[in-house]
Order: structure tokens, then sequence, then C-alpha cells
């Protein structure tokens, strides 16, 4: 999907005059990670607050990411089909142990089948004259998720799945330094992950990502920003097409509109995972656009709600994913 119009309008909104909103508190960055199922043979870190839990309380989260997923491609190494939709389903559990640390633990699960935004999808992409990339040669819902060399070596075979463990994640945040004020902080969060079973050809392994979070504010503005690297792991029959280490980069702009509302403006862009392809598709860094809003509801309960778009197309990011968080906060 093209996303021409989607940055010029979300630039336009946040420029926007609004009054009263000055040094209102920040609610973003949008809660969010790739989702390409290409990038998803490792760990795929979610942009977060930089700001840590307070000490003693303790907050609960739960994030929803609606996808539709469609990429087919064939060339002289490989030849690639994913058809799917799927819901991705993360609890999270932080708790502050003390002024300037947090851990916690999170559970990913993953339902994943032929969905029923094909024809949508498909419907939109015409009338808003953008390509379909060859969805209007194949079934509408069907189901696939495979990747092979073009001869009977394959990479990628992943079944349909019902609330399946796509991940478990340990983490712990420290929280380098902070503004007087508050509204300005950077904090570092070391994450180990322990992947569910999945692909059926080559399990993957157990693997770390260390990421660098920050916070910017001024006035009715915030900028968040999200610098990261991980080790990338699986079994040895992957080994030769997966690098051994990955890099990610997220740039958030958030523009208070209240006391208990922001609109956010977010950018994203994680290297390849895959090698040796010579594809843009596959084995080129997966970079996404995604607006939204986010706020809370009295002092207990913050929110946030999203849309994503592969920008530009033709990387392994998919087209798109429709996000909602929600979290409880007990002090």
């Amino acid at each position: 999907m093209n996303g021409r119009w989607a940055l010029p309008l979300a630039l336009v909104f946040l420029v926007t005059p609004f009054r009263g909103v000055a040094q209102q508190p920040s609610f973003g960055p949008l809660t969010w990670e790739e989702g390409a199922p290409l990038q998803r043979i490792s760990s795929t870190p979610a942009f977060e607050r930089a700001e840590i839990t307070a000490r003693g309380a303790v907050s609960a989260e739960l994030w929803l990411g609606y996808s539709n997923i469609f990429e087919q491609d064939s060339s002289a190494t490989h030849v690639l089909f994913l058809d799917t939709e799927r819901i991705l389903t993360a609890a999270t559990v932080r708790w502050g142990v003390s002024e300037r640390i947090e851990v916690g633990g999170r559970v990913t699960l993953e339902t994943t089948g032929g969905g029923t935004l094909d024809s949508f999808v498909h419907w939109y992409h015409e009338r808003l004259g953008f390509g379909q990339a060859n969805r209007d040669r194949f079934p509408r819902d069907g189901y696939a998720q495979r990747l092979s060399d073009g001869g009977p070596t394959m990479y990628l075979d992943v079944r349909r799945r019902t609330l399946g463990i796509e991940d478990l994640q340990l983490f712990a945040k420290w929280s380098a330094a902070t503004s007087g004020d508050g509204r300005s902080t950077l904090s570092v969060r070391a994450t180990a992950r322990l992947p569910g079973q999945s692909n059926r050809l080559a399990a993957e392994r157990a693997d770390a990502t260390l990421v660098a979070l920050s916070r910017l504010g001024a006035g009715s503005w915030y900028l968040h920003g999200m610098l990261g690297t991980g080790v990338v792991r699986a079994s040895p029959e992957l080994e030769p097409i997966l690098r051994d280490a990955h890099a990610f980069f997220g740039l958030a702009a958030e523009r208070s509109l209240g006391a208990s509302l922001a609109a956010i403006v977010q950018y994203q862009v994680a290297s390849p995972l895959l090698r040796g392809f010579e594809h843009r598709e596959i084995d080129w860094p997966s970079s996404n656009l995604i607006l939204g809003l986010a706020g809370r509801w009295g002092e207990e309960w913050s929110w946030d709600a999203s849309f994503q778009e592969d920008l530009p197309a033709d990387t392994p990011a998919i087209d798109f994913t429709v996000g909602l968080r929600i979290t409880r906060t007990w002090r």
C-alpha cells in the first residue's frame, strides 16, 4: 500500500494550533513492533516509554495488533508467499523495584489464518489507485507462510495458529538520567527472549536485545527515540541465510491535545535479518510509518490506538497493522 498522503496529512494535523496544551504530560510513544514474518524469526523490540514504573508500583498492559499480510515473489534465489491475517496479543506486567529500575515479563500469543479483509483491501487499493502487488492473482482470504530457495530447500513454513505462544520475554529497564521537571529522560532496557514453536522447518533459539529509550519535552511537544541492537539465533538450517545481529531505530513526535490526549507520528526502521537473496522485499531494511492517539483515563488507566503503514512499500514490512493498548497501574 502506498502511503504518499499519510505523512503530509499527519504533519498538517500535528502543527495545527491547539490552545491550553502547554506543559501537559506525555502519553507516547505508540506501542508498536515490527510485524513482518521475515523479521519475527528473531526478537522484534517494541517501542515503549523511556519512563520507568514508579517504585513499588505495578502495571498490567494488554496490546492487540491486527495485521493483513500479503507478499508474493519469486526469483533465481527464492520463492516467497505470505498470505495471512494475524492477531498478536501481548500481555505485559511491570514492577518498579527502585527509583531507577523496573523489571517485568511479557507473553505474546499469535493467531493466524486466512482472515476476512482481503476483499476490503482489494477494494480500497482499487479506489485509491494503489497497486495490488499480485493480490488479484490468488484466491482471497487464503493462508500461506512459506519461503524456499526456489528448489527443494525450505526455510520457512509456518502453520495456522490459534492463541499459540509466540514468545516469552523477561526484561529490566534502568533510568539513566532524568531532567529536573521530569519531561526529558533516558533509559536502557535489556531483554531476554524465549521463543515458542512456530516454524516447522527450523526452530528459533533464545536471543537478547539491548535498547536505549529517550524522551525530550519542550512546551506542548515531546520527541521520543529508540535505538537498539540484538543477536540473531536460530537452528543450523537457517544459519546460511541469517545475519548474526540486527539493529533498530525509532523516532516519534508527540503533540499534546489537552490534559488527557495526544496525537503521535512515529517512524521505525529495522535492519534485515536475512541475507543473500538480493531482493528488496526480503533482505532490505524494514520501515514503517505509524499514526495514532494516546491518552489516559484518570490516574490509573492509559491507552493508545495506532495504524501502521509500510513506507516504502517494497520492503519486508507488512501492509498494515491496527493496534490498541490498554494499561492499568496500581501505585
